[in-house]
């Protein structure tokens, strides 16, 4: 049986209205010597009364990825405006603040694909019977994801379960833990349209912290990665770079197949993991740096 953690959840009432104004989570780990409280409206944990150093995604947060966000999201305001120029549609100051505004529309617009099947997985791990999702790539995606773990022979172990580093005091929630062809291993999920850096940092981190607490050893990580758009989007999305390569005068590209699902396992090569916790570490120290010397640091005073 899959087990899912969830700890027990204490409101704090207000005397004049009975409403709740502070919600949390309690846990042990560390076999009672690190009692946690997790703050989930403000994403706080605090670890013996004290707030840790900074959550597993929180430090991530210092990692650049301006390189990849920035065209995205000029590429979402030019395309935005090149279907209205190409309708023959004349423009209006409001249509240039829309553009403007593409890449928050983006992503408030319904589930994507790597969405759905990303729900539909969650519930076959804790033993649910979830309905098949309706859209066809969705299907797509489950399926390959039933296929893998039979050809691997996937045996989950524990789904959203905390986990803790004394030594470096940062706390995270690890996807899954699962044997993997008998091989103890760590899965974590993303919906996203690549496998990014810092991916390898925050599976490294989990594994690390994981392996201090229980004294396991993990064979290493996989990342399973589901599409956040339907293959119609991503052929009309790869037409449209190779229509600003020829603007620019460059050859157009063959870029790779569609994929709805991709496993790919991270520690091939030996030291990936040192050296991806490395440059976790990295990134935490950076975390500290900014907190400490940051532009809303003199306000704490």
């Amino acid at each position: 049986m899959v087990s899912l953690y969830v700890g027990s959840i204490r409101k704090k009432l207000n005397e004049k209205n009975n409403m709740p104004v502070t919600e949390f989570t309690e846990f042990n780990l560390y076999k009672g010597k690190c009692k946690v409280k997790f703050y989930p409206n403000s994403h706080r944990y605090i670890v013996n009364g004290k707030p840790t150093s900074g959550s597993v995604t929180g430090i991530l947060g210092m990692y650049d990825k301006s390189g990849a966000l920035l065209p995205w999201a000029v590429e979402l305001s030019v395309n935005f405006l090149r279907d209205k120029f190409i309708k023959g549609e004349k423009f209006t100051e409001e249509d240039f603040f829309d553009a403007e505004e593409q890449h928050t529309i983006k992503k408030k617009q319904a589930a994507d694909i790597g969405t759905l099947v990303h729900d539909w997985i969650e519930k076959h791990i804790l033993g649910e019977k979830p309905p098949m999702p309706e859209i066809r790539e969705a299907q797509i995606g489950v399926n390959a994801f039933l296929e893998w773990i039979t050809d691997n022979k996937v045996k989950f172990i524990s789904t959203e379960r905390a986990i803790y580093s004394r030594k470096h005091d940062y706390i995270g929630k690890m996807d899954i833990e699962a044997k993997v062809n008998g091989k103890l291993t760590l899965i974590d999920i993303k919906t996203s349209n690549g496998i990014y850096n810092t991916y390898n940092m925050q599976t490294a981190a989990y594994v690390m912290a994981d392996q201090e607490e229980s004294g396991k050893k993990y064979h290493g990580r996989w990342i399973i990665r589901l599409a956040k758009e339907s293959e119609k989007e991503y052929d009309t999305r790869m037409a449209k770079k190779n229509f600003n390569r020829k603007r620019k005068g460059k050859e157009p590209v063959d870029y790779p197949p569609y994929q709805v699902f991709e496993a790919k396992f991270l520690d091939e090569t030996a030291g990936n993991l040192e050296r991806d916790f490395a440059a976790f570490l990295a990134c935490k120290t950076l975390f500290a740096y900014e907190k400490a010397t940051g532009f809303y640091a003199s306000f704490k005073n």
